[in-house]
């Protein structure tokens, strides 16, 4: 069909608009910015006085979320079954004036209708084909960015949460740790009842680990990177006692260290110690225990290099780009010795692009796996 100079511009100046509102629901950073843009852009779009967007609540009903041009009480009373009903509910509610009729097409979110987006439609104005497809497309658009904002939402919440619970733990676990402290200091203790201190003891040890973990994740994810306090260091002095606590808690592996030439740098001495542990202990949960774990440290002028290598099983490929996100291991199962919430190798990323370094990892079923981080002695300025 050959249009007219005025139909091809009405239908160029469509898709423009078109085009705009979806650079704008891209860069829509919450849901009622989504919301708001949706209905007032299909109402543009379409020339309608009235938009309205619906969405299917967790009771299956679809009430109104955003609306353009319509009475508000009347839209908080929408609560309507997503069947054949909703038709004459509509028309009441977007089919005021007389002879008015609506338009309307659903918002589709991995095959399920999850809510309605129409306009009302003036007396005596016939539905062209062209006006339903622009509904659709900006629809679509539309879906799709809701979805993107409420993955968003939920996974902050889940987040913030986290955090919010990891905080108001501390203080009851330590708590506990004092507690225990205090009973194996007391003389008269029988065998018995010590082990059982001791048993609660290292709990609570662990406990304070995995919160310091998660206190560290939701840093790193929501509260602007992981803070460090840089002064003169020695790497040496970093490494031992973490070798050493090591060596107390897992008597039956063996740690083979090796320091080559000048350790010292400018870094943050508790999480150059983090970075460390964290390695060492992944390396002890991922490998037998009569195999060695061997960490290395050797100048390299600017940098310093550090390796821990162990000869466990291979992380297979495809899991390899993984490793260092959060809540991944790195072998699919998950034993007694292993279970973690999958942080450690995600905050040692963190701790060690902080200092504006790098990390990575070898793997392979000759030479087992190798992870290295390379840290520059000195802070680089920002953004370099």
């Amino acid at each position: 069909m050959t249009l007219s100079p005025y139909q091809a511009d009405r239908r160029f100046a469509q898709l423009r608009k078109l085009t705009q509102v979806s650079r704008a629901l891209t860069y829509a950073v919450s849901l009622d910015d989504v919301l708001a843009l949706t209905v007032g852009r299909a109402a543009e779009l379409l020339e309608a006085e009235k938009s309205v967007l619906m969405l299917v609540n967790d009771e299956g009903l679809l009430s109104v979320r955003a609306s353009h041009g319509l009475d508000k009480t009347l839209c908080d009373r929408f609560r309507e079954p997503l069947h054949e009903t909703l038709i004459s509910r509509l028309q009441g509610l977007l089919g005021e004036a007389e002879g008015e009729t609506f338009l309307g097409v659903p918002l589709v979110v991995s095959g399920e209708v999850t809510g309605i987006l129409a306009v009302a439609r003036p007396p005596a104005v016939e539905l062209i084909e062209e006006q339903e497809w622009l509904l659709s497309a900006l629809a679509d658009q539309a879906a799709v960015a809701l979805e993107k904002t409420r993955l968003d939402e939920t996974a902050e919440f889940r987040e913030r949460l986290i955090g919010i619970v990891s905080h108001d733990l501390r203080d009851p676990i330590s708590a506990i740790s004092m507690a225990a402290e205090v009973l194996l200091a007391r003389n008269g203790l029988d065998d018995r009842t010590t082990k059982t201190v001791v048993r609660i003891q290292n709990s609570a040890d662990r406990a304070t680990r995995l919160i310091s973990d998660l206190l560290d994740f939701t840093q790193a994810r929501l509260g602007g990177g992981i803070v460090l306090d840089r002064r003169p260091a020695d790497l040496r002095a970093i490494v031992r006692p973490v070798v050493e606590e090591l060596e107390l808690t897992h008597p039956e592996r063996t740690f083979v260290v090796t320091l080559q030439g000048d350790g010292h740098g400018q870094w943050d001495p508790d999480r150059i110690s983090q970075v460390v542990g964290n390695l060492l202990a992944n390396a002890v949960h991922y490998s037998p225990a009569d195999t060695v774990i061997r960490l290395t440290a050797q100048d390299d002028g600017e940098d310093l290099l550090l390796t821990v290598h162990n000869q466990g099983k291979p992380i297979p490929a495809e899991r390899l780009p993984q490793i260092f996100e959060p809540l991944r291991r790195a072998a699919s199962e998950l034993t007694k010795s292993s279970r973690s919430v999958g942080l450690g190798l995600y905050i040692v990323k963190h701790i060690v692009e902080a200092h504006r370094g790098s990390v990575s990892v070898e793997s392979t079923q000759e030479n087992g796996t190798t992870l290295s981080v390379r840290l520059p002695r000195h802070a680089e300025p920002p953004g370099h």
